[in-house]
């Protein structure tokens, strides 16, 4: 059976009505880089299922080797309650306690309200090994309960910043902790929103921005087809 251009865009342009449920949004991109590791990463926030995705990446020096045993950041605590984390990675745990308020201690970069990593805290890094190796990249994702959860986009959580910094260093939004390099040392690397011009650091596309270029692609190919006969 021969299916025309027409049928197919309204296919495409249905899809992604039954899928997308909110306008599409680029995900916020966030990097950071130390003396000896280095990271990146993506926000995502779900304002609908009142859940966090964060997406991270070693990019840390091969030479230096190294893990990503941690990571630390902020809640708009005036909204959330509760947290509860879900990850492939078994090795990761939640950190914060039962308020997640300035309970994380990412010294010398001061207090923060949830981490998650491989030891029993966030400085403590247990076995580096089960942490993120050098490449690797892993998804977390992060489900809160609360109030006002729907009023919530990605930049509320990088815009709370850690209290109170220590003396001579900045307060943060998001920091990561490395340990287990091959001179064995250690690293904290405070993460700082990537440029979506960056080509280090892309912006990528949700789905529904994938199935409108998609669309957008069958159009002009139509009309080609259109125009030779």
């Amino acid at each position: 059976m021969k299916v025309s251009n027409k049928w197919l865009f309204v296919l495409i342009v249905t899809l992604l009505v039954v899928f997308s449920p909110s306008v599409s949004h680029a995900l916020t991109a966030i990097a950071g880089s130390g003396s000896l590791g280095s990271f990146t990463g993506y926000f995502d926030y779900n304002p609908a299922l009142a859940n966090l995705e964060i997406i991270i990446k070693n990019t840390s020096p091969a030479a230096n080797g190294g893990y990503l045993t941690s990571f630390a950041f902020n809640l708009p605590s005036r909204y959330i309650t509760d947290v509860s984390l879900t990850t492939a990675d078994a090795d990761f745990t939640l950190f914060g306690g039962t308020s997640f308020s300035n309970s994380v201690t990412g010294a010398p970069n001061g207090q923060f309200d949830i981490a998650t990593g491989v030891g029993v805290s966030f400085l403590g890094s247990g076995t580096p090994s089960d942490g993120l190796g050098v490449g690797a990249q892993e998804t977390f994702l992060f489900g809160f309960t609360g109030a006002g959860l729907n009023t919530l986009e990605d930049q509320d959580f990088l815009n709370e910043t850690s209290v109170p910094p220590a003396i001579g260093e900045g307060a943060e939004s998001f920091l990561v902790r490395f340990n287990g390099f091959v001179n064995g040392g250690s690293d904290k690397v405070p993460g700082v929103p990537g440029d979506p011009e960056d080509p280090e650091n892309p912006v990528i596309p949700e789905p529904a921005t994938m199935l409108l270029f998609s669309a957008g692609l069958l159009g002009a190919f139509g009309l080609k087809r259109k125009n030779k006969k």
